[in-house]
């Protein structure tokens, strides 16, 4: 290791490739599933910022692969990839937005493995706690509450439905139309919800689901093996509830690409990856957003109309 080379210049001639094959000058022994390996973990960087096996290098790009310490690759990846946003709003204090990669666990959990997004509040001012979880293979926002007023502010706007949460998700299928998905759902066994034939009463558990772009299979040669045409969609949710999303895009015959739990084709749920990203987080006095890694892998239209989904102030779509 101490013979490699610590960083690399993309040039003319070199861009274009997918960053697990660029890393190979970096990584001669290495293979392409150890460099894989390598971005999984948050250890190469293209210009000092963690990017997926996917990433597509461009011209002048600085790669580096960034060592592991001495605690542990897990330990690294938390470091590296997890982060506090910089929210574009912030009129009181008390909360704080965090970013959580894909493959980290929000909270710690008893014979679960890996650092959690929770073992990095200390890190933060005041007694800082979590205040909302996403699935380990979901991407992107987590609120945390830093004093007694951020929590209190939190949870009235939860209760009062003032808590815009804007996701971006890949689904499996060509969606058409928009939907408002105001199923119930109940919970089956530990793992799974089901959505029920009635409605809930309460508009804060609806879902709605737009599709922005869609998406041939070798648009998403680079992050998935689809064995069809995919949709990229925006997702809004008001307060939620566990697997929502990925259950009520279930519900229209249409799973997040890749979730097997809810009938997507491919792997195995025990080696779940799906593509669902928490990329805007709006209430009273307080807004962040954040782009998933995947979505530049998409390219064109499918990342303008993805970038623009995340970038609304406000979505101007009233609930019925």
């Amino acid at each position: 290791m101490a013979d490699e080379p610590l960083s690399i210049v993309v040039d003319e001639g070199d861009a274009g490739r997918r960053l697990d094959a660029a890393l190979a000058e970096l990584l001669p022994g290495a293979g392409l599933r150890g460099r894989r390996r390598a971005c999984g973990l948050g250890r190469a960087l293209v210009n000092g910022r963690a990017r997926p096996a996917a990433y597509r290098t461009r011209p002048g790009d600085v790669l580096t692969l960034a060592a592991p310490e001495e605690d542990g690759d897990e330990t690294f990846l938390s470091r590296a990839a997890a982060h506090v946003l910089t929210p574009e709003k912030a009129e009181a204090g008390g909360l704080a937005a965090l970013f959580k990669p894909a493959g980290m666990h929000s909270e710690a959990l008893a014979g679960k493995p890996g650092t959690s997004l929770e073992a990095l509040l200390a890190g933060l001012p005041g007694c800082a706690r979590l205040l909302n979880r996403l699935d380990c293979a979901t991407s992107g926002i987590v609120m945390a509450a830093l004093d007694a007023e951020g929590e209190r502010r939190w949870k009235e706007a939860q209760d009062g439905g003032l808590t815009r949460k804007h996701y971006l998700a890949l689904l499996q299928g060509r969606l058409e139309g928009e939907r408002l998905v105001k199923l119930r759902l109940i919970l089956k066994g530990r793992e799974r919800v089901l959505a029920e034939m009635a409605e809930h009463p309460d508009h804060r558990r609806h879902t709605l689901i737009v599709p922005l772009a869609h998406l041939a299979p070798d648009r998403l040669r680079d992050i998935a093996e689809p064995a069809g045409e995919a949709t990229l969609a925006g997702c809004l949710i008001l307060k939620g509830a566990r697997h929502q999303i990925r259950a009520h895009a279930a519900s229209l015959g249409h799973p997040l690409l890749g979730d097997a739990r809810y009938g997507a084709e491919g792997r195995p749920a025990a080696e779940e990856r799906f593509f669902l990203h928490h990329g805007r987080i709006e209430l009273p006095g307080f807004a962040a957003s954040c782009l998933p890694d995947w979505l530049e892998t998409l390219g064109g239209e499918a990342r303008r109309a993805g970038e623009a989904w995340l970038a609304k102030a406000g979505s101007g779509m009233e609930w019925s």
